[in-house]
């Protein structure tokens, strides 16, 4: 979502606007088209999670994406006292994008990336990598022109054309009909209008504003410490617990946003944060994590595991007193301690830290289940078992004997 005033890297309409406002959290207002101001979207998204969104940022890219809630996020939804989504605009481009992964791998930590399509369709390579690395994908159209400012039949092609080039750009990480974008931003944030947001919910993805712009589209291009200061500054000034942060790894050049990158990411760290995609839904792996979940509509202890460092019976254990004696039964808002990894309290016969061992499949088994009684996530199941599931990793066979890689 570059906001600079060079249009050389655009396929499509070139904007101006160098002559756009902040407001006090450091969202651009860009000449009046931000149509209807900022919605109080936080307790709305969370009565809207329906039993399909449940955390695990990896298995949703392999499985249909959640209900879209159909409003414009600004920030995530409250799933955990604080949570942060860091998003990154326009790429994927070779001279960025694999030094973003870089600094987010260093750290263990997650991202959503709102990818052009005709990037993706450049750089095919690079969003398999995306993906791989478990980051969540967006869709931001083909050519990132102004929405507002093409027929009606434009955008729709706009955005029909990027979300197949994204799935075919993943059909070799996730299955064979590639990972489907859950989320979209318009170009330039212009994606109120309910004209243009009905189309990305008719199409199953949820429309993602930010609550913080880091304004790193106005980047030099050359590297200036102080310039990345300002980026860290905007970052990392959240009026809210549950941040929607905006950064750049397309668009021009970004070296700017990879050095700041760092303080960001340990800003959060720091004071608690959780790392999660738009919708609040942490990502699985991250070594280590606790910290308290509340539980949305849907939720099962299974599908929370899913999205910690912890098994379901980690978690029933640390919240006994809290749920009661059958952990099928969830009161939603409900206040769970996540306990961190390794915390002890999980089932009978825990996994090795290295190794494998081996789980058969039982009725009602996912992959994202049986990863959340293990030390391993659903992909790194599946890839250890391709061989045997099959190309499509929502289908198991009971009776199954998957080996479960250690962690």
């Amino acid at each position: 979502m570059t906001h600079g005033t060079s249009s050389e890297d655009w396929g499509g309409t070139s904007i101006t606007e160098e002559g756009d406002d902040v407001d006090a959290i450091g969202a651009r207002r860009t000449h009046g088209r931000r149509r209807g101001g900022r919605l109080a979207t936080v307790g709305a998204a969370a009565v809207l999670l329906c039993s399909g969104q449940l955390l695990g940022g990896h298995a949703a890219q392999a499985a249909d994406c959640p209900a879209p809630i159909r409003t414009v996020l600004d920030t995530t939804p409250a799933t955990a006292d604080r949570t942060v989504a860091l998003t990154f605009d326009d790429g994927p481009l070779p001279q960025n994008t694999p030094d973003v992964l870089d600094v987010l791998r260093s750290h263990g930590v997650n991202a959503t990336f709102f990818v052009r399509g005709d990037q993706a369709a450049a750089h095919p390579d690079l969003v398999r990598r995306i993906v791989a690395e478990g980051h969540a994908v967006g869709n931001h159209t083909w050519s990132h022109p102004d929405l507002s400012q093409v027929a009606p039949a434009a955008r729709v092609d706009q955005i029909e054309r990027a979300t197949q080039t994204i799935e075919r750009a993943t059909q070799t990480v996730v299955d064979a009909t590639g990972s489907q974008p859950c989320f979209f931003r318009g170009p330039f944030g212009i994606h109120r209008d309910p004209a243009i947001a009905g189309l990305a919910w008719d199409r199953g993805m949820t429309v993602v504003d930010w609550s913080l712009d880091t304004r790193d589209w106005s980047s030099p291009p050359n590297p200036s410490p102080a310039f990345q200061q300002e980026i860290i500054d905007r970052a990392t000034s959240p009026r809210t617990a549950h941040p929607i942060v905006l950064m750049h790894d397309g668009g021009g050049y970004r070296q700017n946003t990879v050095a700041a990158l760092d303080d960001v990411i340990s800003y959060y760290a720091s004071r608690g944060y959780t790392f999660t995609d738009p919708l609040g839904r942490a990502f699985p792996g991250s070594p280590g994590r606790g910290g308290t979940h509340v539980v949305q509509p849907g939720d099962t202890l299974s599908a929370i595991a899913s999205g910690y460092s912890a098994t379901w019976r980690e978690i029933y254990q640390a919240n006994r007193a809290t749920i009661g004696p059958d952990p099928n039964v969830l009161q939603v808002g409900q206040r769970l301690t996540i306990p961190g990894a390794g915390s002890g309290g999980g089932g009978a016969s825990p996994p090795p830290a290295s190794g494998s061992t081996t789980h058969v499949v039982q009725p009602g088994d996912t992959l994202s289940a049986i990863a959340s009684g293990y030390r391993a996530t659903w992909r790194e199941i599946y890839q250890a078992n391709r061989a045997t599931i099959g190309p499509d990793p929502n289908v198991l066979q009971v009776g199954q004997r998957l080996t479960i890689p250690g962690s």
